[in-house]
C-alpha cells in the first residue's frame, strides 16, 4: 500500500510542477506553440518559479509523472517504458539547454552555473 501512496505523490508532484512551469512561462510557451512571452513587456528568459529550482522543470515533472507510473503499475514492460521515456525526456532537456546557451549566450551560461539542470539543490 505505501508504494500506491508514494506513486501518488510523485504523480502529483510532477503535475503541479507542470502546471506551475506553465503558469510562469505562460501557456503558449509551455506547450511550445510561440517563443515570445505571453506580454511583450515581460523578458525573454524566466528564472522565477519553478525556473529557481532548476533549469528544466518541465522535464522533471515528467520524469517524476513516469516514475509514479512505474511505481504504480510495477510491471516489467512499464518499467522499460519509463526508463526509455525518461532518457528520451534527459536528452531533450540536455538538447534544449545546449539550443538556449546558444542563443541567449553569457546570460543563460550564468544562470546555468546557479541553477542545475533537473535535480534541485537542498537549500
Amino acid at each position: 500500500m505505501a508504494y500506491v501512496i508514494a506513486a501518488a505523490v510523485l504523480v502529483l508532484l510532477g503535475i503541479g510542477l507542470e502546471l506551475w512551469s506553465g503558469a510562469e512561462l505562460g501557456w503558449r510557451r509551455a506547450l511550445d506553440l510561440d517563443d515570445a512571452p505571453p506580454d511583450p513587456a515581460l523578458p525573454l528568459l524566466v528564472f522565477g518559479g519553478p525556473f529557481g529550482l532548476v533549469r528544466h522543470p518541465q522535464s522533471l515533472g515528467l520524469l517524476l509523472i513516469l516514475a509514479g507510473a512505474a511505481l504504480a503499475w510495477r510491471s516489467i514492460g512499464i518499467y522499460a517504458i519509463a526508463a526509455i521515456a525518461g532518457a528520451l525526456v534527459i536528452a531533450m532537456a540536455l538538447r534544449h539547454d545546449r539550443e538556449l546557451a546558444q542563443r541567449f549566450g553569457e546570460t543563460y551560461l550564468r544562470y546555468r552555473r546557479a541553477v542545475p539542470l533537473l535535480v534541485p539543490r537542498p537549500r
